[in-house]
């Protein structure tokens, strides 16, 4: 029998397992013909293998006929051809089931189909990002390193969907995909990069470009023979104003989960870490806490500093006057996306 997980199932398997997908491997040319849906016994038994015991699993199917009701199931009909690459496979733990998950970039149109745009936008980041989750994790998610690489890509989203225009969910996903960016290393990071990179009109505070862990080359004295020394430091979240009035024309914003519970060698290096970024000539520096995180005010505040260095206007920008009623209702308007966006992807990410 053949299998195919897909939509949020395949999301909660793709996020917590190593890629399935090496880089350097040849593309499945796997389609959906002949796709059905496992009996309840072997659904229960996938489950368990898969580590999805409190998920629904999803499949897609591409006859109406095949679709189930099942407490434990949900069936998605899908009777378009689907793009090279599209359909992954994975083990079962059952000799009887052939098993496909679909691609992280099919798994991102398939989620675009019922999320809001926010929603989109971080998951979008989640599966371009260089994290998996890890419950076991004191921050619930580990780096992917090794023989582990990160799902996709932006260009490989943008790609994929260019291929497959028809497929439903296809446009929320191409207007999604104008906010996701890679590299981020934990969903509290992408978060805050939401925050304060998104337009005002989706909650954010628009500081300017966001780029996610960059490589930036610091300063680190001189050798014995009088040439310039450099090390590597990676910002968690570098903005760069797309307009600004005065000289410093970057910010920098760094999440750190676990200062509470350091060890003082890890809070001097971190100290130092934070001490080298600063002396970077154009950029400013903020250290960001796991209680800071959790303090919308805080948060607000640190974004107005910002602002305020980079020489952008102030916000929010509303026309009319102080009085008038129409700009206090929108300002309100604006205000509650900011609070909402912080609340669901900043405070509640782990």
């Amino acid at each position: 029998m053949k299998c195919v997980l897909s939509h949020n199932a395949a999301y909660v398997w793709l996020m917590h397992h190593r890629n399935p997908r090496p880089d350097n491997e040849r593309s499945s040319r796997a389609q959906l013909g002949g796709a059905s849906v496992p009996g309840r016994a072997a659904v229960s038994k996938l489950q368990w293998f898969l580590d999805l015991e409190n998920t629904p699993l999803e499949f897609l199917v591409c006859d109406a006929s095949l679709r189930r009701k099942q407490s434990s199931v949900i069936t998605h009909l899908c009777t378009k051809q689907l793009p090279k690459g599209s359909l992954i496979p994975i083990a079962s733990g059952n000799d009887d089931i052939e098993l496909y998950c679909v691609s992280p970039e099919l798994c991102f149109i398939q989620l675009c189909q019922n999320d809001d745009l926010l929603e989109a936008i971080f998951h979008g980041m989640a599966l371009c990002s260089d994290y998996r989750l890890d419950p076991i994790a004191r921050s619930g998610a580990v780096f992917r390193e090794h023989n582990d690489s990160r799902l996709t890509s932006t260009s490989k989203l943008a790609a994929y969907i260019a291929k497959g225009t028809d497929i439903h969910g296809s446009a929320r996903a191409l207007q999604a995909l104008a906010h996701v960016h890679d590299h981020s290393r934990s969903p509290k990071e992408s978060g805050i990069a939401m925050f304060y990179g998104l337009p005002q009109r989706l909650g954010g505070m628009a500081l300017g470009e966001v780029v996610m862990n960059p490589c930036i080359e610091i300063y680190d004295g001189r050798d014995a023979e009088g040439n310039t020394k450099t090390s590597t430091r990676y910002p968690d979240v570098l903005i760069t104003a797309k307009t600004t009035r005065r000289g410093t024309s970057c910010v920098a914003f760094d999440y750190d989960s676990q200062s509470e519970h350091q060890e003082p060698w890890k809070v001097v290096k971190d100290s130092r870490r934070r001490n080298a970024i600063a002396s970077i000539d154009q950029l400013v520096h903020y250290a960001i806490r796991l209680e800071d995180a959790k303090d919308f005010d805080y948060m607000v505040l640190l974004g107005d500093r910002a602002r305020k260095v980079l020489g952008l206007r102030p916000w929010p920008v509303v026309r009319g006057g102080s009085d008038n009623v129409d700009r206090k209702l929108s300002i309100a308007k604006l205000e509650q996306r900011r609070f909402d966006l912080w609340n669901r992807f900043v405070r509640q990410s782990p």
